[in-house]
């Protein structure tokens, strides 16, 4: 008998799906009897015909394109067992996610109950939503390690990236709202389950990796979705329990004195996205003119592989071929892994190319001598990937790039190279961390000169490639991304974990 239905709803994206669906394989022989449905809304690339690979799923396609909550509502109205998951293609259980999630609905109250989402360096992403002080919905210990991660309690909301529903209740109450385009869909129906006296159930046991938005055009309707929803709600929020979280304003930024050009580079690229949110950056210190804006009443501290910064604030050292790691100093003592980043503009100047050419033999060697590195087959050339070809000052074309260690501290030249679309070879198990083994050739040094041999003859091999390691690192090294885990760090230095709070208003929106 079915314990689980899992609903997936898709478009484009093939290979994030296939990474699900391989996932899903592993566990059909050890968790509970669940089934897979496929719901495809209308994918124009390989999806319709790769589907096949997979003949244990039940696939649904649309022709036209009806976004998160009509897919999830066709497939529901498929589903088979009790209780339906409904799981984006972007993410993916880690390990038996099933199990915990199932069980969480042996209470009768229960009604909708969602996991814990970690971003692919393991770091948390939610613990569940909640309510902000201003009425905003906010990913609960995002990028933040605390007890409550661990914790599995009752939550205001959870995330549709991973929720899981009682399938008669679900189809009953009217299912997900389809007026909402790709957004709120989720915190409505939690609303919609609160209102009927139904708890929501943050399950802390059954973990999901997500990759967040990678779906083109996710937030193209958010301010439209987010008035949708304070319309309806707003005046229902006032009861509901909030949390505190710490606010940042300005960013002073200590820089080391003998940063070399892709440090600096990279340190350019987030303070581009840290203004963008609206936070000032500023050298060295704050002028005594500048604290008449209150954003330098809130100003917080960002050593940048600078040695250690003042409190409150956050310092950014190496760990060798680990990457950055983030400290804070502060009001709370956390240690996180640094999230690389490049900005588009970055890519669209770096200076080495993917070559077309089927006579092309050259091989690009990053972070490491390319005279030692590793043995490459006969015919082919190697040359150092310089901070001047990644900077875009040379330029030259190679049929592959091997990764051998980290081009810097920030890995900034790692993550261009991918985002570049360059065919990567990845000799450096400590470097897995930026190269997923499903996009990228992870391989022991013996085996590399095989490897660049197929690149090097293949220029078809080579584009497709690149194109896979192209599209995981754009969605999973953006600056945005980047930003926004310094900020929550920075808050968290400033302020500590998230606690507790009072309600200043019922709508984040001014008009509303």
């Amino acid at each position: 008998m079915l314990a689980l239905s899992v609903v997936i709803p898709v478009y484009g994206n093939w290979w994030l799906t296939q990474r699900c669906l391989r996932e899903l394989d592993h566990l059909r022989s050890e968790s509970v009897p669940f089934e897979t449905i496929v719901v495809d809304n209308g994918s124009r690339d390989e999806t319709p015909e790769e589907i096949a690979r997979f003949p244990w799923v039940r696939y649904l396609r649309h022709e036209t394109n009806r976004n998160f909550a009509g897919a999830c509502n066709a497939g529901a109205r498929l589903a088979e067992a009790p209780i339906t998951l409904f799981l984006n293609n972007d993410a993916y259980p880690l390990g038996d996610a099933f199990v915990p999630l199932v069980r969480a609905f042996d209470t009768p109250e229960v009604a909708i109950a969602g996991g814990a989402l970690f971003f692919e360096d393991g770091v948390t992403q939610a613990a569940g939503l909640a309510l902000l002080e201003n009425a905003h919905w906010h990913y609960y210990c995002r990028n933040l390690e605390a007890p409550d991660v661990t914790r599995s309690r009752d939550a205001l909301a959870v995330s549709g990236a991973a929720m899981a529903v009682r399938t008669r209740w679900f189809l009953d109450a009217g299912a997900f709202d389809e007026s909402f385009i790709n957004g709120f869909e989720d915190v409505d129906l939690c609303m919609r389950a609160r209102e009927e006296q139904r708890q929501i159930r943050y399950v802390a046991d059954a973990r999901f990796a997500h990759y967040e938005a990678a779906s083109a055009g996710r937030f193209d309707r958010e301010a439209e979705n987010e008035r949708h929803f304070y319309s309806r709600w707003s005046l229902k929020l006032a009861p509901l329990p909030r949390t505190a979280r710490g606010e940042v304003g300005a960013i002073v930024i200590r820089r080391p004195s003998d940063s070399n050009s892709l440090l600096r580079a990279a340190l350019e690229d987030l303070t581009q996205a840290l203004s963008a949110f609206g936070h000032p950056v500023v050298d060295g210190a704050i002028a005594p003119w500048q604290r008449l804006d209150r954003r330098f009443r809130r100003a917080a501290n960002l050593a940048w592989f600078a040695g250690e910064c003042a409190a409150p604030g956050i310092t950014l050292s190496s760990k060798g071929d680990r990457g950055g790691v983030i400290r804070t100093c502060g009001a709370a003592a956390l240690e996180e892994p640094w999230l690389p980043c490049a900005s588009n503009e970055s890519v669209a100047r770096c200076g080495v190319r993917l070559s077309h050419d089927p006579s092309c033999k050259t091989v690009g060697i990053a972070g490491g001598d390319p005279d030692t590195a590793v043995t490459l087959p006969r015919g082919s050339g190697a040359i150092a990937v310089t901070p001047e070809m990644l900077l875009g000052n040379q330029s030259v074309e190679v049929a592959c790039v091997v990764h051998v260690g980290l081009t810097d501290a920030a890995s900034f030249g790692n993550v261009l190279l991918a985002q570049a679309g360059l065919p990567t070879v990845v000799a450096n198990a400590e470097l897995a961390r930026i190269f997923a083994a499903d996009v990228a050739f992870v391989r022991e040094r013996a085996a590399i000169g095989e490897v660049v041999a197929q690149l090097a003859g293949d220029p078809e091999l080579r584009a497709r490639n690149g194109g896979l390691v192209a599209a995981d690192a754009r969605r999973r090294f953006s600056p945005r991304r980047s930003a926004i885990r310094v900020v929550d760090l920075l808050a968290a230095a400033r302020f500590g974990l998230e606690r507790p709070g009072r309600a200043r208003s019922d709508s984040p929106l001014p008009e509303t």
